[in-house]
């Protein structure tokens, strides 16, 4: 009775809200976690970002949605949560994706550092 009721569909709107604003910011961070990324492995850097964006999405529906909780939060709308999706979701995203690229580097460190014999003419 007083439990968690694991709606995801909801009348006012909050999921349709919360997925459209995570589709149009999955284009923009993964773009911008592989054009930042400075390691040879892109890929662990763009999943990163996917995964960062996808918390940030599921963060959103528990907290404002009816992920958790049987009613959605009182005086969250639609457009708030577009909007907060978005913005949160790109930021988290790129947040993942800026510590997993230093993670890989620093476990490839061999591949980035200069080499200490320079030929002098």
């Amino acid at each position: 009775m007083g439990g968690p009721a694991l709606q995801i569909i909801d009348p006012q709107g909050i999921f349709l809200a919360d997925l459209f604003g995570f589709i149009l910011s999955v284009p923009i961070v993964l773009f911008m976690a592989y054009w930042m990324s400075d390691v040879k492995n892109h890929l662990v850097v763009v999943l990163g970002a996917f995964l960062g964006a996808f918390l940030a999405f599921l963060i959103i529906l528990g907290w404002v949605g009816t992920l958790i909780y049987d009613t959605v939060l009182p005086g969250a709308n639609s457009g708030g949560t577009f909007f907060g999706s978005l913005f949160l979701c790109s930021v988290l995203g790129l947040s993942v994706a800026i510590i997993s690229d230093l993670v890989v580097a620093r476990m490839t460190r061999r591949d980035y550092r200069r080499s200490a014999a320079i030929a002098h003419e």
